[in-house]
């Protein structure tokens, strides 16, 4: 029996791609009962510039204004890759009396926190979703190459990458492709364009079944 997407989890750069491209809003085309989980590292990393990045300001309201049906999840490593963000912004903007002041008292320079932090955070709460739950069945959206392969092989997990999101969702009469991509290339140079739509190895998943038919 196919198994239907209830939980969504995005990575940063799906969020990131989709806010400055203008569609952030195509992740509400899931139905209503489909949670859309954030981990809190990731929600971190993609807000904290609110102040001074457009997308990240749009984020922060997508999340805000979608509560609870969009939620942000705490993880074990959330903490400490939050912790290690904020010293590391503290001592980015600090001026050069104050880096000596925050150096001696963490003993060391601050380090920039890991890069692949979040995608760390978010295999966490896909297991725990997984071990703890065991009817949820997780779509996990993401563009780093990486990330995608070692997301693949995790049990009751479906994996996604935003291209293949926007051509399923074209599929599904939902979106024009060709003009959702070009809003986002146009706004996000580089962004991956690997079409990755892997089925849970355990289950046979269906993430199409999980788009509401209303809007768009």
């Amino acid at each position: 029996m196919t198994m239907a997407i209830n939980i969504v989890i995005p990575d940063a750069g799906p969020l990131i791609s989709l806010a400055k491209g203008g569609h952030l809003d195509l992740l509400l085309l899931f139905k209503p009962e489909v949670r859309i989980l954030i981990a809190d590292a990731v929600a971190h990393e993609v807000t904290r510039f609110a102040d001074r990045h457009p997308d990240a300001a749009v984020i922060a309201r997508f999340i805000s204004e979608n509560a609870p049906r969009v939620q942000v999840e705490k993880t074990e490593l959330g903490t400490t890759l939050i912790a290690a963000m904020q010293l590391w912004d503290t001592y980015q903007g600090a001026p050069p009396e104050k880096k000596a002041i925050l150096e001696n008292a963490v003993g060391l320079k601050p380090e920039n926190p890991p890069r692949n932090g979040g995608e760390a955070a978010i295999l966490g709460l896909a297991r725990e979703m997984t071990y703890s739950h065991k009817e949820n069945i997780i779509l996990v959206l993401s563009e780093d190459r990486r990330f995608l392969s070692a997301a693949i092989g995790l049990t009751q997990t479906h994996v996604l990458s935003t291209r293949a999101f926007l051509e399923g969702l074209s599929r599904l009469g939902k979106i024009s492709l060709d003009e959702v991509w070009s809003d986002i290339v146009t706004n996000r140079a580089g962004v991956n364009s690997d079409s990755v739509d892997e089925p849970a190895p355990d289950e046979e998943t269906d993430w199409h079944s999980s788009i509401s038919e209303f809007g768009m």
